[in-house]
């Protein structure tokens, strides 16, 4: 007989920042919450006018609670906020508190933390939380859609030959993907490479000589599981390819994504391919034949990657959020890599 869940006593209303330059991470990982919580993805955007339309198509009813007076009018049992901008996050954790509303923030790496009632860092390394704060930390916090967890139990065989470039949902997918893939097809010339074209790669892209572009609105799963290897940026697509266990060369996009590739290839999760605006196209290609041509190589790393992202983290997580929404005391979690 399975347990019966309890749903939160109001609404949750997910403050988000998505972009162009920061891209849809963000986003992403809140529907991945509100799905494994059960709950509408109601969401206040820090974005565009296109980043509006881009979170419609995901499923998010979009809410001006810019005011203590307009949240209070939601009732909201709960704000969750997701957004690199510790002072864009600490506007709206005083906008909760004003209307006496619990707030949860996540977080990656340690950076912009606010004093939230519950932080969350599902990251590699995650940081020193806030002395008022409780802490959930570590790849077993890692918020991944829950269709990850259900996937990785019944994984398909990989195509063989097939690579899967992603790259994040930034305007450097389209610049830098080019490049890249031709340096995979002159090291591989008989490899299938799939390429995602990011949410901020609309219409007008070139074809690419040496792959494809692939559309994924609803997510990577599938691509992920039908790829030999994957080849991705150091955003949540990493900790999704690590639970799959998907044999992964992993690129920094950032500084800040350095750490996280640094510390999943200390851990012998993934190889480390550098940072992406250097430019190094040979290294990367070098990794993936690596991969592709030691099979016992590419088992391994799939097998820890495996064990240190076991997928779950949405669910964990979502059972302290519906606790601190009834007003249950939290107690801080480090399941650090």
């Amino acid at each position: 007989m399975s347990r019966r869940i309890r749903r939160c006593p109001g609404p949750v209303v997910f403050r988000a920042a998505a972009g162009p330059r920061i891209g849809f991470g963000h986003l992403i990982r809140c529907r991945s919450l509100a799905r494994a919580m059960d709950v509408e993805l109601l969401v206040s955007l820090r974005g565009t006018r296109r980043a509006r339309v881009q979170a419609a198509a995901l499923g998010a009813r979009l809410v001006d609670l810019r005011t203590s007076e307009a949240m209070t009018a939601a009732g909201p049992s709960l704000v969750v906020i997701d957004d690199p901008s510790r002072a864009a996050a600490l506007r709206w954790l005083l906008r909760a508190r004003r209307a006496g509303v619990p707030v949860a923030s996540v977080h990656d790496l340690g950076l912009a933390y606010v004093s939230s009632d519950l932080v969350i860092d599902g990251s590699a390394r995650p940081g020193a939380a806030p002395s008022r704060s409780v802490r959930l930390a570590g790849p077993a916090y890692a918020i991944l859609d829950p269709v990850i967890s259900a996937t990785r139990r019944r994984r398909p065989r990989p195509v063989a030959g097939r690579i899967l470039l992603a790259l994040g949902g930034g305007r450097h997918v389209v610049t830098r993907a080019a490049r890249l893939s031709a340096a995979i097809a002159g090291r591989l010339p008989h490899s299938e490479l799939h390429v995602a074209r990011g949410f901020s790669a609309h219409g007008g892209v070139a074809p690419l000589p040496h792959g494809r572009w692939i559309d994924a609105p609803n997510g990577l799963v599938r691509e992920l599981t039908g790829a030999q290897v994957a080849i991705v940026a150091g955003g949540m697509t990493l900790y999704e390819a690590c639970a799959l266990g998907v044999p992964v060369v992993a690129v920094g996009v950032t500084e800040a994504q350095r750490i996280t590739v640094r510390a999943l290839a200390q851990a012998g999760a993934v190889l480390d391919g550098g940072l992406l605006l250097t430019g190094r196209g040979a290294q990367v290609a070098d990794a993936v034949a690596h991969l592709i041509e030691d099979p016992a190589a590419a088992a391994s790393q799939a097998r820890i990657a495996r064990r240190l992202v076991d997928g779950r983290g949405a669910a964990r997580v979502a059972t302290h959020l519906r606790a601190l929404a009834w007003g249950v005391p939290q107690r801080s979690t480090d399941r650090a890599a």
